[in-house]
């Protein structure tokens, strides 16, 4: 994956830059983001990176303690503690994106200690291509396979 780090003062943030119309972003204020689910795509996976001020001595991965993923939809709350959340595999992922419909409801929340303060949390969802697309594609596909045919025949 190509990212862009971008550097000033205040912070350094990386970012996809390569493939972005498969990746959808929404920022929260503070230490949550809320989004919908998108109907019109299937959603492959999700990257959090979260913006926040500390001093030199403070090493924010090592105040992380929690994300919590709530689903208003579903109804359901899912809490991740930072050693669960370093060492996420393929079935952890399942999980998660199991839970999660089109249409849903979401909103995740980032638990920092040791005085951390968060100022946006970013959520990007890595989607495949819109379902429009798609069956855009299979019909014309299909028209030319039935073109093709009568040539044929």
């Amino acid at each position: 994956m190509l990212q862009v780090l971008l550097n000033s003062e205040s912070c350094d943030v990386s970012l996809p830059v390569d493939n972005l119309p498969n990746w959808l972003a929404y920022m929260g204020e503070g230490n949550s983001v809320s989004f919908s689910v998108p109907w019109d795509r299937d959603m492959k996976g999700m990257a959090l990176s979260v913006v926040y001020l500390s001093t030199g001595e403070i090493v924010a991965t090592e105040c992380l303690r929690s994300v919590l993923i709530v689903n208003y939809t579903k109804s359901t709350l899912q809490i991740h503690k930072y050693g669960t959340i370093i060492s996420f595999n393929d079935i952890d992922w399942q999980g998660i994106m199991s839970n999660l419909a089109p249409e849903d409801k979401v909103e995740i929340f980032v638990t920092f200690g040791h005085g951390l303060v968060v100022k946006n949390t970013i959520l990007y969802l890595v989607c495949g291509e819109p379902n429009y697309l798609k069956k855009e594609l299979e019909s014309k596909k299909n028209s030319l396979l039935r073109s093709i045919m009568k040539i044929v025949m």
